[in-house]
């Protein structure tokens, strides 16, 4: 990745950048809550997969990045492909766009394909890749450099006037000058990013300049082709860190769901399982609905527990790095989740004001919710 500035004149002129709305269904901003009718639960069908990423079996070096304004056709990119030099080539989408209040160049990608364009320590890392296959963005070190894009947190993304959102998931190098992040491409389709427009091509015994040449022969009209620079590093600046930095994760989670017991809850408990798991996930266990009496509104449907860890142990570092993030996010987003509180690490925060306030010691670390975030909706 670069070091924020927009990508080269050349291929920025060929690459247009449409947003699409953000579609998502706002749930009504509640101040009363009240027990739900036990007809009234639902359930999750299928927590949200968290995709699968390829092992890395082989290395490219980027040289060339070959942009258009739309979707290149199969025929073409196979075209390409052939063409005599060409090692190896990806498909991505390219677009200048912004995050979280910057221009960025960002790439859509596919991380089982695309980690084998990265630098060495970007490529081996199977953590960074499942981070972008589960909708996180990489950012590199210098966007990151200032707090300006904290880990873990959710920031906007894409056009001001209708941004969608993404979470910044990892900083990493991809050792491509101008180039500032990368997400998946299903996470670009959901920024409204083109779709397919580009590619990124290893051919290092070519000469850039033939093989350009060669290149706008077999590509659409007005493909525009640039030569690779690796990343600058800033005048008075140390050397660029070059193993990335992951979100935390919880501990105990294996495969690429998060299991739910007590799967009956409330519409509005529904969405804030469905969107925590899909953006945070997979969890060890999500625990919903319990017997009726329960103080904590797992009786009738309006509370799920997101554990960071199980069998009452203390979770890791990564793992509460993990549950910080995830109460952050519900409660930056309470009202819009109808989200009535959020109990983390012996805290206790109410949407209707006062911020997190301390709670009383119920005698265990389950009890105390330092190893799981509970969240309950007002319905």
């Amino acid at each position: 990745m670069g070091s924020g500035r927009a990508l080269s004149a050349g291929i920025a002129a060929g690459i247009v950048l449409t947003l699409a709305a953000d579609l998502a269904v706002l749930l009504s901003d509640r101040v009363d809550g009240g027990a739900a009718e036990p007809g009234d639960l639902v359930s999750v069908g299928e927590a949200p997969r968290t995709p699968a990423v390829a092992p890395l079996t082989r290395r490219y070096t980027p040289n060339l990045l070959a942009a258009g304004t739309s979707s290149l056709p199969p025929a073409a990119v196979e075209r390409a492909r052939r063409l005599k030099g060409v090692a190896g080539l990806t498909v991505v989408d390219a677009a200048q766009a912004g995050v979280g209040g910057h221009r960025m160049g960002l790439l859509g990608v596919d991380p089982s394909a695309f980690r084998a364009f990265a630098p060495g320590p970007s490529a081996e890392s199977d953590e960074l890749w499942r981070t972008v296959a589960s909708g996180g963005l990489a950012v590199s070190f210098e966007q990151g450099r200032g707090g300006a894009l904290p880990l873990g947190a959710v920031v906007p993304a894409g056009r001001s006037s209708a941004p969608g959102r993404v979470r910044v998931g990892a900083y990493a190098s991809m050792g491509i000058g101008d180039i500032d992040a990368v997400v998946s491409r299903r996470q670009a389709r959901a920024l409204g990013m083109p779709d397919g427009n580009a590619l990124v091509i290893s051919a290092p015994k070519a000469d850039p300049a033939e093989l350009a040449k060669r290149l706008k022969k077999v590509l659409p009209r007005g493909t525009k082709v640039a030569a690779l620079a690796a990343p600058k590093t800033p005048a008075g600046s140390a050397r660029p860190r070059s193993r990335p930095q992951v979100t935390g994760r919880p501990d105990g989670a294996a495969g690429d769901r998060s299991p739910i017991t007590g799967n009956r809850m409330t519409p509005a408990m529904r969405g804030v399982v469905l969107e925590i798991a899909g953006m945070f996930g997979p969890f060890p266990v999500i625990g919903c609905y319990r017997a009726a009496g329960d103080p904590q509104d797992h009786g009738d449907g309006r509370a799920c527990d997101f554990m960071e860890s199980t069998g009452g142990r203390m979770p890791s570092a990564g793992a509460q790095r993990h549950g910080d993030q995830v109460a952050r996010y519900a409660t930056a987003n309470a009202r819009r989740l109808g989200i009535s509180y959020v109990i983390w690490k012996q805290h206790i925060w109410n949407v209707r004001g006062g911020g997190w306030r301390p709670m009383e010691d119920r005698g265990s670390r389950t009890q105390n919710h330092y190893d799981h975030v509970h969240i309950s909706v007002l319905r």
